[in-house]
């Protein structure tokens, strides 16, 4: 009976079976590759400097879209009590004050933009929560 041969492989050949093209695409790099062409995260994680307040690469949120803060001032250890106001500054930039931080002398520190968001808000406050009253 003829027996039926299975041709040489590639390596016997001197080819090598993948390309070199494909040699650094490992199966879990390569689903990376793909779910990032799709929008997914991608591999490059962005370098942010902890000691700087300001918060670089903000975006505006979705209507609704919830957002979460991990830590406060950079540290995980930071107290999970604090109330923690972020107020866009414009050009990505954005700064985080705490309810120990609003004081008049803070406020008038503060850039006349940042000045104008927080006059802002808190007129929005008294008008939803009527029992605020101005304290001059």
């Amino acid at each position: 009976p003829p027996v039926a041969r299975r041709p040489p492989s590639a390596s016997v050949k001197g080819m090598s079976k993948r390309s070199s093209k494909n040699s650094f695409i490992t199966p879990a790099s390569g689903r990376m590759v793909d779910m990032c062409a799709r929008g997914g995260t991608s591999m490059v994680t962005p370098r942010f400097d902890p000691r700087v307040f300001k918060t670089p690469g903000l975006r505006t949120p979705a209507i609704n879209e919830r957002i979460y803060t991990f830590s406060a001032k950079g540290s995980p250890l930071a107290e999970p009590e604090d109330i923690v106001l972020t107020l866009p500054l414009g050009g990505g930039e954005s700064i985080r004050l705490t309810e120990k931080d609003l004081t008049k002398k803070n406020f008038l520190q503060l850039n006349p933009k940042a000045q104008g968001l927080m006059q802002k808000l808190s007129v929005s406050v008294r008008q939803c929560c009527p029992s605020v009253t101005s304290q001059g």
